[in-house]
C-alpha cells in the first residue's frame, strides 16, 4: 500500500470499513475500497487536510520544500550563532572562560532535553501542530537572546533554542517523509539539510561584518526570518499528515492487531539506527575540523583569519555537497550515498594521518580553551620583558571551542601584513595546497551521505504510530555521542598523537562501511507503508545472509542461501 493509497483511505472516510480493513491481510491493500468512491470522495472540512483549499497538489509540493529549506535555515543559524558572537557577547557581559563556554554549550543541553520529549510531542499532537509549536518556542526564544540583560536569561533562553531547534528538526523531517511522495521523500528531507548548511555560512559571514559589541543582538535577530515565514506558511498552506490522521481513525484496531512480532521489529530497527547513529559521529569529524585551521595556516594565511577563512571554505564545500546529496540520494539511493561517503571519508582522513606525522608542527597544536589562553598570555606578557618571544604555539584551538577575533575583517588583514608565518619543515608548497584539499574533501564526502542520509533513514523505517519516539531516542544518542566526542578531543590526541587518532578514526569509517552495507536497507522509490512491510517481513539476520551472499567471492557458499530461507518472518500489521 502506497502513501498515496493511504491519503486516499483517508480522504473517503472509511470509518465503517475500518474493522474489514484490519481484519484483511495486509497484501490485500484495502482493495474493499471502490475505485468509483477513491476518485469522487472530497474531504470533509472537519479533517482539516488542507487549510487554504486552493492549494493546487503541484503548488503543495512547491510549498513544502520552501518550509523545508526555511526551517533548515533556523536551525543552521541557531545552532552555529553564538560562537562567532562569544567574543561581543563576552565583553559585553564580563564573563569569564568557564561561564561563556557554558553558553556555548548549554544549546547542547536543550537539544537532549528535546530528544528525550520531543517524540511523545511529535506522536501525541501531530507533526505538523509540533512543527508550528516549536518555531514559535524558536522565535520566543531567539528574541529573548537578542533583549536580554542578563547571564542566566541568556542562559535559558539559549536552552530554550536548543529544545525547540531539535523538536522542530525532528518534527520537520517526520512530516516530510509523510506528505511528500515516494519519489521525492529524500530531496525534502536533504533540502532542510541543504538549508542548515546554508543557516551555518550565514552565521560566519554575519561574524565577519558584526564589528561593534551591540551588534551581535542584531546578528541573532537572523534567525527570526527564516523561522517566521515557515511558521506562516505551515499555518496558512501546508496540511496536515494523512499517515498521522490515518492513524488516529483506526488506533484501537491497530492496536489489537499488533503482533509480537511486530515489536521485535521496531527493536531490531532502533538498535540498528541507534548504532548508525553511533558511528556517525566517531568517523573522525571533530578532529579534522580540530585541524583545519593549522592548515589555512600552512598556506600562508595568518594566524588570526585562518579559523574564520577555514569556517567559510568549509561553509561553502558543504552547501555544494549537500546539493550533489538532493541528486545522489534520490537517483542512487541511501546506501549508496552511505557507503560511497564513508569510503572517501576513510581515504581521505588516512591521508590526513599521513600528512599530519610528515607535519611536525602538528605535536605543538594548542589543545587549551582560547578564552583562557588568550588571558594566560595577557598575564604572561606582563611579566616577560619587551622583545622576548611570544610565550604561545602558532595553531589554533578545537572549532568546537574557538571564538572569532573581535577585530574586524580589515583590521585582521592589515595585522596579518606584519604577522609572520612558521610553516612545517616537512611541509613543501605542494604538500600544503593537498593537506587542505584533502580536508575539503573530507568536508564534502562527509555531508554527500554521512551528514544527512542517517537522519533521512529515521524518517523512513518506523511505523506511524511511534515514528516520533523511535527517532527521538536516535536523536538523543546522537547528540550525546556528539557531545562526549568534542569532550574527549584534547584526551584522544593527547594519549594517540594526531596522526595515530587519525588512522583510528580511519579505521571507524571502515567499520561504518562494512555495517552499512550489512544491515542499513534501501528505501529509494519505496512508499513508507512498503518499507515498514518489508522490515517487518525480512529479519535482520535474513537480510545480513542476502547481502553477505551478493559478495562475488561469497555468493558460491550455498549454505548462507539455505540459512536464509530459515530466517524469514512471517508478516503481520505495522503501521
Amino acid at each position: 500500500m502506497s502513501d498515496e493509497e493511504d491519503t486516499t483511505i483517508l480522504l473517503n472516510h472509511g470509518n465503517n470499513n475500518i474493522e474489514s480493513i484490519a481484519n484483511k491481510s495486509i497484501n490485500e491493500d484495502y482493495q474493499c475500497i471502490l475505485e468509483r468512491n477513491l476518485k469522487k470522495q472530497n474531504p470533509k472540512q472537519h479533517d482539516n487536510l488542507i487549510p487554504l483549499q486552493n492549494v493546487t497538489s503541484r503548488n503543495q509540493n512547491i510549498l513544502i520544500s520552501i518550509v523545508a529549506l526555511l526551517a533548515g535555515i533556523a536551525f543552521g543559524c541557531d545552532m552555529s550563532i553564538i560562537k562567532p558572537m562569544a567574543p561581543f557577547i563576552k565583553n559585553e557581559f564580563e564573563l569569564n572562560c568557564f561561564e561563556i563556554n557554558l553558553l556555548i554549550g548549554i544549546w547542547f543541553m536543550g537539544a537532549l532535553l528535546g530528544g528525550l520529549t520531543g517524540g511523545i510531542a511529535i506522536d501525541s499532537f501531530g507533526r505538523r501542530w509540533t512543527m508550528i509549536l516549536m518555531l514559535m518556542f524558536l522565535i520566543f526564544g531567539t528574541v529573548l537572546s537578542a533583549l536580554v540583560n542578563h547571564y542566566v536569561l541568556l542562559l535559558i533562553s539559549r536552552i530554550i533554542c536548543g529544545y525547540s531547534s531539535t523538536v522542530s528538526t525532528l518534527s520537520h523531517c517526520i512530516y516530510m517523509a509523510e506528505v511528500s511522495e515516494s519519489n521525492k521523500r529524500g530531496y525534502n528531507i536533504i533540502l532542510y539539510q541543504l538549508g542548515a548548511a546554508v543557516g551555518f555560512l550565514m552565521t560566519i559571514i554575519a561574524a565577519v561584518f558584526t564589528t561593534l559589541d551591540h551588534q551581535w543582538r542584531f546578528s541573532l535577530g537572523i534567525i527570526v526570518v527564516p523561522a517566521l515565514i515557515a511558521c506562516i506558511t505551515t499555518v496558512l498552506f501546508l496540511q496536515k499528515s494523512p499517515p498521522f490522521l490515518l492513524l488516529k481513525r483506526t488506533k484501537n484496531v491497530i492496536s489489537k492487531t499488533t503482533s509480537k512480532g511486530s515489536k521485535h521489529t521496531i527493536f531490531e530497527i532502533l538498535s540498528i539506527m541507534v548504532f548508525m547513529m553511533i558511528l556517525q559521529q566517531t568517523t573522525g569529524r571533530e578532529q579534522v575540523l580540530y585541524y583545519a585551521p593549522r592548515l589555512f595556516v600552512l598556506l600562508g594565511i595568518c594566524s588570526n583569519t585562518a579559523e574564520v577563512t577555514a569556517l567559510i571554505s568549509l561553509g561553502i564545500v558543504k552547501i555544494f555537497s549537500t546539493i550533489l546529496s538532493l541528486v545522489i540520494v534520490e537517483k542512487c539511493g541511501r546506501r549508496t550515498a552511505l557507503i560511497t561517503s564513508a569510503t572517501i571519508c576513510m581515504t581521505t582522513i588516512s591521508l590526513l594521518s599521513l600528512l599530519a606525522t610528515i607535519d611536525r608542527g602538528s605535536y605543538n597544536i594548542d589543545i587549551e580553551d582560547t578564552h583562557c589562553k588568550r588571558i594566560a598570555e595577557k598575564n604572561i606578557q606582563n611579566i616577560i620583558p619587551i622583545g622576548s618571544p611570544p610565550p604561545f604555539p602558532l595553531l589554533p584551538t578545537p572549532l568546537a571551542v574557538i571564538e572569532s577575533t573581535p577585530e574586524t575583517w580589515t583590521q585582521i588583514k592589515a595585522s596579518c601584513e606584519n604577522q609572520s608565518v612558521v610553516f612545517s619543515e616537512g611541509f613543501t608548497n605542494g604538500l600544503r595546497i593537498l593537506a587542505v584539499t584533502t580536508l575539503l574533501v573530507y568536508e564534502a564526502a562527509y555531508t554527500l551521505g554521512l551528514g544527512p542520509v542517517p537522519l533521512l533513514n529515521l524518517s523512513e523505517f518506523f511505523p506511524v504510530s511511534i515514528r516520533g519516539k523511535c527517532a527521538s531516542f536516535a536523536i538523543t544518542v546522537m547528540w550525546t555521542t556528539h557531545i562526549l566526542t568534542i569532550e574527549t578531543v584534547n584526551k584522544i590526541i593527547r594519549s594517540m598523537t594526531l596522526a595515530g587518532s587519525y588512522l583510528f578514526y580511519s579505521f571507524m569509517c571502515l567499520i561504518t562501511i562494512f555495517y552499512i552495507f550489512l544491515f542499513i536497507p534501501e528505501t529509494k522509490g519505496k512508499s513508507l507503508h512498503q518499507i515498514a512491510q518489508e522490515l517487518n517481513k525480512i529479519s535482520i539476520v535474513t537480510r545480513l545472509c542476502k547481502n553477505v551472499y551478493s559478495l562475488p567471492l561469497i555468493c558460491h557458499i550455498k549454505w548462507i542461501k539455505k540459512y536464509e530461507n530459515t530466517t524469514n518472518k512471517k508478516q503481520s500489521i505495522l503501521i
